[in-house]
């Protein structure tokens, strides 16, 4: 009796639901043929000497080699490469983050036309990265590049803008800049979201402009930033393809680790090397994650109510 019940449950909810579930069976197969395969596939790679072609099982000796003293692919070459991301990252994030956080308290202003404004700033966002950063490197492109060509009709010299190791990490810096706009919705929503009595007690109060802003503002946007946060950590230690259209300066200059992964597995086709140090970099940006929501309760404010 209760396996006929057990039936016809089941075949009442597949009649009611079923529809549904063919509709998502693409995105299914989609998402574990293009994400999970390739995940647990560069795993199994990262234990084996592999160029792509054919692999032989080595079990730990490329995470041996990350900490080895090899000058190719060593730890030397593994911890700069860190270092220079973690540099990018350390310039970008809190410039970035700073920027995009006044861009919206300006945006969320009620004057006459500012969504427009909106629009503008946000529409770098809708276009692909490696495409924005194409369109950089051509605009400071060295001599020819319309920045050099106002630069020399002033009477100034050409600037090789891109290599000079000396000059080069602001403009990847600058570059990385335009997905302001991502983080900028974020904070126009956070801002949006933030109670107007709060605002107008903190003014009967006596609290004026700043005093507001890091009162009142800051602290009910701390979810925002803490995400915000995350999601730029993540996004800067990942940096590709803005290296990818920029990087024609000096290899030493910007040997950040993901350009490092791409070169030793396609360029030098070292697979199952490459995939070691990618997981190499997924327990890093895993263990910030981590630490990152283990201080969310010091940091965030989180409406007991919800």
């Amino acid at each position: 009796m209760n396996k006929l019940g057990l039936q016809d449950k089941m075949r009442k909810f597949w009649k009611k639901n079923g529809g549904c579930y063919l509709f998502l069976i693409p995105a299914f197969i989609g998402f574990f043929v293009f994400s999970v395969y390739p995940v647990v596939y560069s795993l199994f790679l990262s234990f084996t000497d592999s160029n792509g072609a054919r692999f032989t099982e080595i079990g730990l000796f490329n995470y041996r080699q990350i900490f080895s003293d090899d000058l190719l692919n060593g730890w030397a070459t593994i911890s700069n490469s860190f270092w220079l991301t973690f540099r990018y990252a350390l310039m970008c994030i809190p410039i970035g983050l700073t920027l995009s956080f006044f861009l919206a308290l300006l945006l969320n202003s009620a004057v006459k036309g500012i969504k427009v404004f909106r629009i503008l700033y946000y529409l770098p966002v809708l276009i692909p990265g490696l495409a924005m950063s194409i369109i950089y490197a051509d605009m400071f492109d060295y001599p020819g590049g319309i920045i050099n060509q106002i630069v020399v009709s002033l009477g100034g010299k050409a600037v090789p803008f891109f290599e000079d190791p000396g000059i080069i990490m602001p403009w990847y810096m600058v570059a990385g800049f335009f997905g302001l706009g991502g983080n900028m919705i974020m904070w126009l929503a956070a801002l949006a979201n933030v109670p107007k009595q709060l605002i107008e007690a903190a003014k009967i109060d006596g609290a004026r402009g700043i005093r507001v802003l890091f009162s009142v503002i800051i602290p009910m946007c701390t979810p925002i930033i803490f995400y915000n946060l995350i999601n730029s950590v993540i996004t800067s230690l990942q940096i590709f393809d803005t290296y990818a259209s920029l990087g024609v300066g000096p290899e030493e200059s910007m040997y950040f680790i993901v350009i490092l992964i791409y070169r030793v597995g396609f360029e030098s086709y070292q697979m199952g090397f490459a995939c070691a140090v990618a997981w190499m970099l997924f327990v890093v940006i895993a263990l910030l994650t981590l630490v990152m929501f283990k201080t969310q309760k010091w940091v965030v404010y989180l409406d007991e109510e919800s």
